[in-house]
């Protein structure tokens, strides 16, 4: 099937926006999706997004329609389903604000984003698995989480040492005993860091990017606040579970944490792999997941 960016003609036909504007937004962390600013001749502005995995698109309008009542996510305004000539793509609300960074996160935008997490967490699910195919769910957080990270190593195979990979086994199959400790199932979003809110003015507009999201256990979407992808400033972390046990207690987290940065890192490194842009546009999220595997054997 032809890139997206080649077929946007298309979209612009069955979306009715012949004579708008569109503009590819870049930048570093958007590696799952094509992703345009539209400007209708009105003045009025939208986003689209492209999918170019079926289940990617799936999961985002599952989520987007969920949600939509319950924490600031963009509203859907036209949705194409996927087939074998185009990919899915989401056509939403334009929200005003700028994606988040390390930079420009403040304590009151962390309270914020860790009171909106937790609201999250309170929407409880049946079992632990894909929301888009819920027969699938199992009330084994283990069985989910096993399924994830065999499916990441195996993407590294060809990349990386077979004795680090294995060492990586071994440390994830002697401590899932941990997960008796799991807060869930409820719904996770899986990639919850700066990168993916809207903000403007200290006002937390949205949360965006709902790709990977699943029914997990709460602790997970910690996992990028104990990485660093949030600050290394303690206020800063001090302040996003400020917020976030406003609306429930915050789970017990910092146990699991050593087996959910290496599930982590191993399922961003092998859809790095299978993509083949881990030394592209992605080379600096590459080096850093791979340093953090071999530090992490070492240690």
């Amino acid at each position: 099937m032809p890139s997206p960016k080649l077929k946007l003609n298309l979209y612009q036909k069955l979306l009715g926006l012949d004579h708008a504007q569109f503009s590819l937004i870049q930048h570093e962390d958007a590696i799952v999706a094509i992703v345009y600013e539209v400007i209708e001749p009105s003045g009025k502005k939208l986003i689209l997004k492209i999918c170019e995995q079926e289940r990617h698109f799936l999961r985002e309008v599952y989520f987007l329609e969920a949600l939509k009542d319950k924490i600031p996510v963009p509203q859907i305004l036209q949705a194409i389903e996927p087939n074998s000539k185009r990919h899915g793509a989401i056509l939403m609300e334009y929200l005003p604000g700028q994606v988040l960074n390390k930079e420009t996160l403040t304590c009151e935008l962390a309270e914020k984003a860790g009171y909106q997490l937790a609201r999250l967490h309170l929407n409880s699910e049946k079992g632990y698995g894909d929301l888009i195919s819920k027969d699938s769910l199992t009330q084994d957080p283990k069985a989910d989480l096993i399924q994830r990270f065999e499916e990441g190593l195996d993407e590294c195979e060809a990349h990386l040492p077979s004795s680090l990979l294995n060492e990586c086994r071994h440390y994830f199959h002697t401590h899932l005993y941990l997960l008796e400790l799991a807060d869930g199932p409820c719904i996770i979003h899986r990639d919850f860091r700066p990168g993916n809110l809207l903000a403007n003015k200290n006002k937390l507009l949205g949360i965006i990017d709902w790709a990977s999201a699943r029914a997990g256990f709460a602790q997970e979407d910690f996992s990028s606040l104990e990485m660093g992808e949030w600050s290394t400033q303690a206020s800063i972390q001090a302040a996003f579970l400020s917020g976030y046990e406003t609306i429930r207690p915050i789970p017990r987290y910092q146990e699991l944490m050593p087996l959910l940065k290496l599930s982590r890192s191993a399922a961003i490194l092998g859809y790095l792999y299978r993509k083949g842009i881990y030394h592209k546009s992605s080379a600096k999220l590459h080096q850093s997941h791979l340093n953090f595997l071999k530090t992490f054997i070492e240690a």
